[in-house]
């Protein structure tokens, strides 16, 4: 009898061991890289856990929005498993995200936007084994947006997606504010790393400037404007320190948090409006005229001592992606040298990239509050 019970409890463990094995070799193919250091295109991730759906369809977001499809959003089960008991994106964690355009805007049901055909792939990936210097460990990739897809995708330049992701997202690069799902599953959690308060956040953010410099370099060289606003860095900060854009008659009336990345997430800022970009707005044009000029109040989190300004100056009649304007922020109301966000000039990725969603890469909302 002995014998029999010694026998069924090593034949147990192999078991357990062979369960283990199993569990851990399958949680690691989810993703796979070749030879090249490409990701192979992951299959069956629609009977992953889904998420969610964002859309920001082009008629919300005219003349056309940066990401006008729906996202249908999937987790690997394994990182799903985790996050429930964690609240924390395990190492490994990849997430789909698969494109599908808007079809029909009505229904039986009534107006609205609805699914029409699959149109593409991407793919993020958090591993610090893969990704050691990338922020968060976090690396993105596309499979196209056409098909057929590509077999393998390379990661994306870090300034490509980080940035945006760094600023905006709730929580570990991750835009979890925008999927009930995990909001619902990590309620239950254990206590684990939630939502990034505003010193993390800056950290992180501060981080990633640090690993990927290239962000806040130029693509094209400093534009000059006819408008109010000068864009040699001596002359601009003469103008910003006379508070001659006090003279702009459009301006918000008071201060707000910030929801970009200036200086410190979330501080107090002021936006003031030249009399060529309001008018713009205002007729609801989708590209501004050369002269348009925006500048931004950026305050310490007491709301009265100014620490800086952000610049926006459209500096040629052509946007070019993002390179027809130029862009200036100053951390500083004593240096000039003292730049938030790399060097002053035109097309700045760290700024493209985030104003891309706007009306010709203005975010501010018309009539100013």
């Amino acid at each position: 009898m002995k014998h029999w019970t010694k026998q069924l409890a090593q034949l147990f463990i192999c078991i357990f061991g062979l369960l283990l094995v199993g569990t851990t070799a399958f949680a690691e193919e989810y993703f796979r890289f070749n030879a090249n250091g490409e990701l192979e295109r992951p299959t069956g991730y629609r009977e992953w856990v889904y998420v969610g759906t964002p859309l920001t369809p082009n008629d919300l977001n005219p003349p056309e929005a940066v990401f006008p499809e729906f996202h249908n959003v999937y987790i690997d089960p394994a990182s799903w498993a985790h996050y429930k008991k964690t609240n924390a994106f395990r190492e490994g964690t990849i997430i789909i995200k698969e494109l599908v355009t808007v079809g029909s805007k009505a229904a039986v049901s009534g107006l609205g936007y609805f699914m029409g055909e699959f149109v593409g792939l991407e793919a993020t990936i958090k591993s610090a084994e893969h990704f050691p210097d990338e922020p968060g460990n976090w690396a993105y990739f596309s499979f196209g947006h056409s098909y057929p897809l590509a077999e393998t995708a390379k990661a994306f330049p870090a300034p490509a997606c980080n940035a945006c992701h760094a600023a905006s997202a709730a929580q570990d690069f991750v835009f979890t504010q925008y999927y009930p799902v995990l909001r619902a599953a990590s309620a239950s959690a254990e206590p684990g790393p939630a939502t990034m308060d505003v010193a993390a956040r800056d950290a992180l953010a501060e981080a990633m400037m640090g690993a990927t410099t290239a962000i806040g370099v130029p693509r094209a060289p400093a534009g000059s404007s006819s408008g109010p606003v000068p864009t040699d860095m001596g002359a601009l900060f003469k103008y910003l320190n006379d508070r001659r854009y006090e003279s702009f008659a459009q301006r918000e009336s008071a201060l707000h948090p910030s929801i970009g990345p200036h200086a410190t997430f979330g501080a107090p800022v002021r936006v003031f409006l030249s009399d060529d970009i309001a008018a713009s707005l205002a007729a609801g044009n989708t590209s501004h005229p050369e002269g348009s000029s925006i500048i931004k109040e950026m305050y310490e989190s007491d709301g009265k001592t100014l620490m800086g300004w952000a610049v926006m100056v459209k500096t040629q009649e052509d946007t070019d992606g993002g390179n027809g304007w130029f862009w200036y922020e100053v951390v500083s109301t004593t240096d000039p040298t003292k730049l938030g966000g790399g060097q002053a000039g035109n097309g700045v990725p760290l700024c493209t990239g985030c104003h891309a969603s706007g009306r010709d890469y203005v975010l501010s909302d018309y009539p100013l509050k």
